[in-house]
Order: structure tokens, then C-alpha cells, then sequence
């Protein structure tokens, strides 16, 4: 997965709160987190002096920052950290010993930048490759998440969640997952979700949240009607209203849910209708 946008976005706030809620539980931006587990988040893009006060302040603001294992250059003792550097030490390596030197191996990494985490050609398809190849090795099993930048905009092309992203376009060929940082939304897209925008704010403290919006107010109003009783039928009325598909007002129906703003009762996971059975093996040779 990958998260970017422009400078001073605000890209690395909405990081650390997805990383509180892969850790804690919960949502995020009305995504709701289905597993949990430790979290590794590796700062290599902002001096530690910055980056602790950051915390702090995240810290009396609520954020439970404190679930969360962090790296910086001063961690790793190598400046600067070349993923792709082999002398005098290999650097994935030094990346992969920190990690495995934790209490408990993590579900999540999240590298903070890209762009700092290698010193090769961030626009050559070969360099990226080697560069994702090492990042894997070195955090596997953990999930892979980068914070990366937007490239200048391109007044012939147009705006795009997956094309504004800087570099070689191997690495959104790589990513499950894609999120669009802009100052008054999100925009996403990946392999098992179609792309959608939310409209967002940012608190004093710096951290997102949902804004509300026409959408969700008939969202709410439709939720109420008894006329809709089960989730399909209230996510075709609402794409019906607001001029979606089906299933992206089922997405805003499921994330309304999980902060709270929305109640859909029990529609929303409901449980298994089958059991699952162990697999019938054969030894070698036989039939």
C-alpha cells in the first residue's frame, strides 16, 4: 500500500494514525481495521528533533502513539540509509536485524519516505524494482506500507489517483492499495476496491478526519427507512440518490458504520453459514 500526496500535506499524520489503528484497533477515515498487530514505523524523512515533538504533541492530543515501535536515522546508525548500499554493511540487513530484534515481530512497516529509504533513480522501472525487492526482504512477513510524493502536475493528462504518483509507474503496479493525499480529501483505488474520493478535515492537532458531507446526510435519512430493510437494499437506493455504483455506496455505508455514524445492526458481518472441513489428502501413487 501507499500513501502520498504533495510537501506538507499532511501525508505522515495520516500515517501514524493508520498505524494506531492497526495496532489499537478500530478505523481509519472510516475504514474499518479487521486485524491487528504490532506496528514498526520507520522515519527516515524528518530530523529526530521535529519528529519527537511531533509525537508528543500527538501523544496529549489522544493518539495512542505509544502502541507503535519507531526507527529514524538515529536508530539505525547509518546516514544516510541506502536500501539498495551492500559496503562497508549491507543495509537491508542492518534494516532486517532491528526488526527481528523486537519483542514481537510486526504485522505492519510503514517507511517514511520512499524517497529516503534509497539512493537510486526513482523514475527507472529496474532501480524500483530492486528497491521494493529489498524493502520486502527486509520486513517480510510483515505488510509493506510507503509514504511517498506526488509528481508535477501534468496539464495534458490531467489529474489521476494512480499516474500522480512520483516515479517509475512499477511501484503503483506493486501496491494492493493507492491513497491520494490532498488538503480537502482522499482520493483511493487498488485491486479489490474501485476508486473513490472522501472529503476530509484536519484537526488543530494535525490529524484527519472525515468531513461531513450531502452524501452522508442521505445516507443517514435512507439508513432510517424502513422501506430498505437489509444493506443491499439501502446501498441501491443510496447509489440511486447520489449517483453511484452499488457497491461504492456500500463501502460509504460499511465505513459510516465503523465511526459510529451510522447504525445497520448486525447487516454488516454477518456470520459464516458453513463450516469449514479439513481437506481430504492422497498419498503419492495412489489413483
Amino acid at each position: 500500500m501507499t500513501l502520498y500526496g504533495d510537501a506538507k500535506v499532511g501525508k505522515s499524520y495520516a500515517a501514524i494514525q493508520l498505524a494506531c489503528a492497526l495496532s489499537q484497533g478500530g478505523d481509519w477515515l472510516g475504514f474499518p481495521i479487521r486485524q491487528t498487530g504490532p506496528v514498526v514505523y520507520i522515519q527516515l524523512d524528518t530530523p529526530r528533533s521535529l519528529w519527537a515533538s511531533r509525537l508528543d504533541a500527538l501523544a496529549e492530543a489522544g493518539l495512542p502513539v505509544h502502541s507503535l515501535s519507531f526507527a529514524d536515522r538515529e536508530t539505525l546508525d547509518l546516514y544516510p540509509f541506502d536500501i539498495l548500499k551492500t559496503e562497508p554493511v549491507v543495509h537491508r540487513d542492518v534494516l532486517r536485524e532491528a526488526i527481528l530484534s523486537l519483542p514481537k515481530p510486526p504485522s505492519v512497516v510503514i517507511i517514511d519516505t520512499l524517497r529516503e529509504v534509497h539512493g537510486g533513480d526513482e523514475n527507472d522501472s529496474t532501480a524500483m524494482q530492486a528497491v521494493l525487492a529489498n524493502l520486502v526482504v527486509a520486513t517480510q512477513p510483515a505488510a509493506l506500507i510507503l509514504i511517498s510524493h506526488s509528481r508535477k502536475p501534468n496539464a495534458d493528462m490531467g489529474p489521476s489517483t494512480i499516474n500522480d504518483l512520483r516515479g517509475s509507474n512499477y511501484v503503483v503496479g506493486r501496491m494492493d492499495a493507492i491513497c491520494q493525499f490532498q488538503k480537502r480529501s482522499i482520493a483511493f483505488t487498488g485491486r479489490a476496491i474501485e476508486h473513490g474520493v472522501i472529503k476530509t478535515e484536519r484537526t488543530e492537532a494535525g490529524t484527519w478526519e472525515l468531513a461531513e458531507t450531502e452524501e452522508q446526510r442521505i445516507a443517514a435519512i435512507i439508513v432510517e427507512d424502513p422501506a430498505y430493510p437489509s444493506l443491499r437494499a439501502k446501498s441501491k437506493a443510496l447509489a440511486a440518490r447520489i449517483d453511484k455504483s452499488e457497491e461504492a455506496c456500500r463501502s460509504l455505508l460499511r465505513r459510516l458504520t465503523a465511526m459510529g455514524r451510522l447504525t445497520l445492526g448486525h447487516e454488516i458481518d454477518p456470520p459464516l453459514s458453513f463450516e469449514l472441513k479439513p481437506l481430504q489428502t492422497k498419498e503419492l501413487g495412489e489413483g
